[in-house]
């Protein structure tokens, strides 16, 4: 029996996919490689003929995962991007985000699995981070070192506002959190 010629592509992805929400709710050292290969639905040999180990799945997740998915378009006024802007923050920096880590961004999740990680995957983190900063510049008023910074910044609080909050139990201060991030975000794009 002849399989399709994108079968082993079609079921990386679906590897790297699953694998990806996986690691995103239990984190790297809290699931195994037949764990991650029961999670997409394949068999540990599936999982081994297309990712030599579990680290290097998790440096294809963060190559395919980090910073997606940000409002990356420059087309438009300064304005208007700005405006793009505040409402992609406005979903990330939000409750929805912080009660489903599954299918939200990896920078809250696995940022101190990768700390922790070889200096393969560190590159690759530092890699798709200085390329997000770099995007997210672009949307910010001001000249270039201090646009940079305030980018950092705004990812930081994002980043940080969702492990903060995940950390507390739902309430009100967990909101809190949201809350005070989101202002203080958005007043970094344009301050006056």
């Amino acid at each position: 029996m002849r399989y399709p010629s994108d079968q082993k592509a079609r079921a990386k992805q679906a590897i790297l996919q699953a694998g990806a929400r996986a690691l995103r709710t239990k984190g790297f050292n809290g699931i195994g490689v037949d764990g991650l290969a029961a999670s997409a639905g394949v068999t540990s040999g599936a999982f081994y003929s297309n990712f030599s180990n579990k680290e290097a799945l998790l440096e294809e997740v963060i190559e395919t995962c980090l910073g997606e998915p940000f409002v990356d378009s420059e087309s438009g006024s300064l304005a208007e991007r700005q405006q793009r802007l505040k409402e992609w923050l406005a979903m990330y920096i939000s409750a929805y985000h912080r009660a489903d880590p599954s299918s939200g961004c990896v920078m809250p999740t696995l940022s101190a699995d990768v700390a922790r990680s070889n200096p393969q995957i560190r590159s690759a983190y530092e890699r798709k981070m200085l390329e997000l900063v770099r995007k997210m510049s672009n949307f910010l008023d001001g000249a270039g070192p201090d646009r940079e910074k305030r980018a950092w910044s705004v990812i930081a609080m994002m980043v940080g506002a969702i492990a903060i909050s995940r950390a507390m139990p739902d309430g009100e201060e967990a909101g809190q959190v949201l809350d005070s991030a989101l202002q203080t975000a958005i007043a970094l794009i344009a301050p006056k």
